[in-house]
């Protein structure tokens, strides 16, 4: 017998009849995987949405945005503003002081003062402004009348009937030595102008009462030889913007009894000063609003930007040349590096002394753990 494969039948077409071809199994996609899948397209989807609107943002600086129809917009509604306030206890026609408040995005690393000279005095026209001054002669024992008379002689001979009270350091020292004296200085006096030459010690002497209050304690620097009504002029349109440690800061830009032009002068001056003088410049600046004192702020310019796009501010504060800290060992604590300023402020650090890992301290470890171990057994 001799064996024969069978040979495979192929499928012969019958007319009328179709055969269906067998297709290949394909896995169906669970409900989960397919949850996954929506998932992962929504979040491609808005990647590319943020990728596209990250381009076409463009922040505008308040020198741009912010022009002279605008400021008599809001000029004009701030007027109005103050007509629903309760006025009784107020003065009639009493010259209120406007603010133009300042918040920034990122704070300042150290409180500072920052001076702005403005086109228009912000003094009131019925206002009390005092000028400090220098002795002619330096100690407690002369008498300060003679230098009183000086500055008024020169005061009159220049044309200047702005200042209505002149005290020399002298008088400060002796009559105002108090607390109670120092206020009543201060609430007698709407503006007053202190000379370069005495700044340190008047500012040291009154304290940080007088930093609070608007206008007070401003420098002027002072020439006697030169024209000494330009400086006091300088002096009077002159305007410091306490920075705080807060995000706020105010600054005087007018009264309500100046011209409104005046009042818009004098702001769109400082705007174009805020980008070299404000920390962290223009891109620094969150919002500027006009207040009054007794009203809502009222914004004029405000912005979205992210803090990320801006780096932290600093202050550069003016240092004199001799200024010096010196470094040295505490004997009282071993370790130690204590640095001295020049004003007495101190600053201590310590060494942190690194011992080397070696195998001696591992074993040295082992065996007081062992001896541990064994006292904690006999016992």
């Amino acid at each position: 017998m001799v064996a024969v494969k069978p040979k495979l039948l192929e499928k012969q077409k019958v007319p009328g009849i179709k055969i269906k071809s067998k297709k290949p199994f394909k896995k169906t996609s669970t409900r989960k995987e397919h949850v996954k899948s929506n998932n992962v397209k929504n979040k491609l989807k808005e990647t590319s949405i943020v990728s596209s609107t990250k381009k076409k943002v463009k922040y505008i600086y308040p020198s741009k945005a912010i022009n002279e129809k605008l400021l008599d917009l809001s000029l004009n509604a701030l007027s109005k503003l103050t007509e629903n306030y309760n006025t009784k206890n107020m003065i009639f026609g009493d010259e209120n002081p406007i603010f133009l408040q300042i918040r920034c995005i990122k704070i300042q690393n150290t409180t500072g003062n920052i001076k702005f000279v403005l086109p228009h005095s912000t003094a009131a026209s019925t206002g009390e402004i005092c000028l400090i001054t220098p002795d002619l002669k330096k100690g407690k024992k002369p008498d300060h009348e003679p230098t009183i008379e000086h500055w008024e002689d020169l005061l009159r001979k220049a044309g200047v009937t702005s200042v209505k009270t002149i005290l020399p350091m002298r008088q400060l020292r002796v009559e105002y030595d108090q607390f109670e004296l120092r206020r009543r200085l201060m609430t007698q006096h709407d503006f007053i102008m202190v000379d370069t030459r005495v700044l340190n010690h008047v500012s040291h002497h009154l304290g940080n009462m007088f930093f609070k209050k608007h206008n007070m304690l401003i420098p002027v620097n002072i020439n006697e030889k030169k024209d000494l009504k330009k400086d006091i002029d300088v002096g009077l349109r002159t305007v410091m913007l306490r920075l705080n440690e807060g995000a706020i800061s105010n600054l005087v830009v007018g009264h309500t009894g100046m011209p409104q032009a005046h009042v818009k002068e004098n702001i769109l001056a400082i705007i174009k000063q805020l980008a070299e003088r404000y920390p962290g410049g223009e891109p620094n600046i969150r919002s500027l609003c006009l207040k009054l004192p007794l009203s809502l702020s009222l914004p004029i310019y405000m912005t979205l930007r992210p803090s990320n796009l801006i780096a932290p501010p600093k202050i550069k504060k003016h240092v004199p040349k001799e200024f010096r800290e010196y470094e040295d060992e505490l004997s009282t604590i071993p370790g130690a590096i204590v640095k001295i300023a020049p004003g007495g402020s101190t600053h201590v650090k310590l060494k942190k002394e690194k011992l080397p890992k070696t195998g001696d301290n591992k074993d040295d470890t082992q065996d007081e753990e062992m001896d541990e171990s064994s006292d904690n057994e006999s016992e």
